[in-house]
């Protein structure tokens, strides 16, 4: 509830922004526990709206519009999947569709573009981020744990962290439930493939 309330960060008491793992986690969890899907539609659009136009997030944004420029320029291997695994989360609790043809900018100001267009980015982004000749998810720059960094910067894409492919196989089987849900069954039946893969 703090880190929901103050957007500021756990542990950054004296400035800071939402990680974009740790919002879509205990926040949306809470959340969904008390039944409050309108909440966690507005805070949905949030981070869909600190998405860059490539597909992924930052590791962390700022909350305030006056801060919105101050935000690293990349992200860990896991973060692209949090987002993806709060629409689902949200489709099956709420069974708003309409969520999907909502218009929201990406990061940048540039064109607005349908909720479910975000989705089909960053999907690809999961898409591209796997160990070659296999559909597991690479460990580029890390999973929960940030000090946990190879030494040999390569192995970045032909490492596995076995929690982030379990996040993995969950966010796009959560999203494809969701999608079901609401009547979008080819777009679940492409989720439940890649699931499968």
């Amino acid at each position: 509830l703090v880190h929901y309330l103050s957007p500021r960060g756990l542990e950054q008491y004296s400035g800071g922004g939402w990680g974009t793992r740790d919002v879509c986690q205990g926040p949306v969890e809470m959340l969904m526990a008390l039944d409050r899907v309108a909440p966690i539609r507005d805070l949905l659009l949030r981070v869909m709206r600190t998405q860059n136009a490539d597909g992924d997030w930052p590791q962390w944004f700022m909350f305030f519009e006056r801060e919105r420029n101050i935000r690293p320029g990349d992200s860990h291997g896991d973060i692209v999947l949090w987002p993806l695994l709060v629409v689902g989360q949200y489709l099956i609790a709420s069974g708003d569709g309409d969520l999907l043809d909502t218009r929201v900018p990406f990061f940048d100001g540039g064109e607005d573009v349908t909720l479910w267009e975000h989705v089909k980015r960053a999907l690809a982004v999961v898409e591209k981020r796997v160990i070659p000749g296999t559909s597991l998810a690479a460990y580029g720059h890390g999973d929960w744990n940030d000090s946990l960094q190879p030494a040999d910067p390569v192995m970045r894409e032909r490492l596995c962290s076995a929690w982030t492919v379990t996040l993995q196989v969950q966010a796009l089987s959560t999203l494809a439930t969701g999608l079901r849900g609401v009547g979008r069954e080819a777009d679940a039946v492409a989720l439940d493939k890649r699931v499968e893969a």
